[in-house]
């Protein structure tokens, strides 16, 4: 693995763990007072990562199509409802349309970028929507319980790599979900020290 996609892997690990963060602070501590701490800087949290996932498709624009897909598909799906994600993907959006338009970026509006954007969506589209449903029918126990760890957008996008060769595909799902996954146990343990140490 070269440098870059080393540091690839970086980022990706970081902004998992950053969306990670505002889901729990969003979902999880729904009871908490929207003037607490922790509500007040789920906004700053998603400028953050939304900063760094610009970053990313900045240092390599080839992920845009992978980028806008996967939030086109939490949109439709209507994951994107708290103000830190908002804000994160309103600033992604807005910069990947001026890049693709005026920032002289070699990814245009083509069958390609068409074609791997329908491809992520659709996958993207394929796991919430699956993840929903066995929420809805408490199939806890169920061997479909499987689409919370979104295994249609990995397998998809191990497979675009695997053909087109450009390997950051997978990787940067590879290691958002580590960090997003890895830190769903700790995670809840973490922030109940520190409201225990207040």
């Amino acid at each position: 693995m070269g440098l870059e996609l080393i540091l690839l892997a970086i980022l990706s690990f970081i902004v998992g763990f950053f969306v990670k963060i505002v889901d729990f602070i969003e979902d999880d501590l729904k009871g908490v007072s929207k003037k607490s701490f922790l509500k007040r800087i789920s906004p700053f949290l998603g400028i953050i990562y939304g900063a760094l996932i610009i970053l990313v498709i900045v240092l390599w624009p080839i992920l845009i199509p992978l980028a806008l897909g996967v939030v086109f598909g939490e949109f439709w799906a209507n994951k994107i409802d708290a103000p830190g994600h908002k804000i994160a993907i309103v600033a992604l959006i807005v910069l990947s349309v001026l890049l693709l338009l005026f920032g002289g970026l070699n990814v245009g509006v083509s069958y390609y970028f068409i074609g791997f954007f329908v491809i992520f969506f659709a996958s993207s589209l394929i796991d919430e929507y699956a993840d929903k449903y066995m929420e809805k029918q408490k199939k806890s126990k169920s061997i479909f319980r499987i689409f919370a760890f979104r295994p249609v957008l990995e397998v998809v996008s191990f497979i675009v790599s695997l053909v087109s060769g450009e390997w950051a595909f997978w990787l940067v799902i590879f290691f958002f979900d580590m960090a997003y996954l890895g830190s769903t146990k700790f995670l809840p343990k973490l922030i109940l020290i520190k409201k225990n140490k207040k």
